[in-house]
């Protein structure tokens, strides 16, 4: 193991722990990062052992191999809070819901979808996650970024290049370590995020191991209409089924492997294609070795 002050770097780190899936083998190298600087740190270990990086926050949007990842994973755990009038100062590792409850009950309107949503605030941003009529590219201010040179930039907005599930981070190196949200007062914020979680429970598996939604819903219908309607929920392959709770999650029921998900992922596809014409593109990132 080295160390760069407070922080270790540790050699073949399982990364099942870390993920909502409970799926992935091991990381060649890993680190916690509690700091703009630790991140940096890390990025310069990197360089010098010629490794690639991956950003890690909550694990519940990824699929990692079963051979794990030959590199360096960096799990973002910055993890601040600052609230003032309308304005959210976090950490890219804080938790996205536990911001959505936070805000809630400070009357702030903006992010009440952010309920049962187990992500980080950066993966949060990185994927411009949404739902109930509610985005982050709608309440976002700014976000900091590191560049794999160490370089820290504040993105404005605009800047961000916010779409359907993307955003101009899927495009760049380095980590997202920050950001503000501009939020609106409402005394019905708190009744309204209640309300997101409750349907949530109901009509998702919240309980279960899994990644969130698989795919990307189409223009002008959902994923999860598109699976059912080809009768595919409790569609099975090795450890990993079909919810029938959600047709667009898929759990790890039992012991699933990667692969096992990939092929199902697969299947689906390609039963989607066959029968309605449609080709789904996924959501959930397959992080390959």
């Amino acid at each position: 193991m080295q160390f760069f002050k407070s922080m270790k770097v540790q050699k073949n780190k399982s990364l099942k722990e870390f993920t909502t899936f409970k799926i992935g083998g091991r990381a060649k190298y890993f680190i916690k990062a509690k700091t703009y600087d630790e991140i940096k740190q890390g990025f310069l270990f990197a360089k010098e052992n010629n490794l690639k990086t991956f950003i890690l926050g909550k694990g519940s949007n990824i699929l990692f191999d079963d051979k794990g990842y030959f590199g360096l994973v960096i799990y973002n755990n910055i993890n601040f809070l600052r609230i003032s009038k309308t304005n959210v100062y976090v950490g890219a590792g804080y938790s996205f819901p536990a911001l959505g409850v936070k805000t809630a009950n400070n009357n702030l309107s903006g992010l009440e979808f952010a309920a049962g949503v187990p992500g980080s605030v950066g993966g949060a941003i990185f994927m411009n996650a949404s739902s109930y009529s509610q985005a982050v590219s709608d309440a976002i201010k700014s976000v900091v970024y590191l560049t794999l040179d160490g370089e820290i930039k504040i993105l404005k907005k605009d800047d961000c290049n916010f779409e359907y599930r993307n955003s101009i981070f899927q495009k760049m190196n380095g980590a997202i370590l920050s950001s503000v949200f501009s939020l609106k007062q409402d005394e019905n914020a708190k009744n309204r995020q209640l309300e997101i979680f409750q349907k949530k429970i109901k009509n998702q598996p919240m309980n279960e191991k899994n990644a969130g939604c698989i795919f990307k819903n189409p223009k002008n219908t959902s994923a999860k209409i598109l699976i059912d309607e080809c009768s595919l929920k409790n569609y099975k392959m090795g450890g990993a089924i079909v919810s029938h709770v959600h047709p667009n999650f898929i759990i790890n029921e039992k012991t699933a492997t990667s692969k096992d998900v990939l092929d199902l992922m697969s299947h689906i596809k390609k039963v989607v294609k066959e029968r309605k014409n449609i080709n789904l593109r996924e959501e959930v990132k397959v992080i390959l070795p």
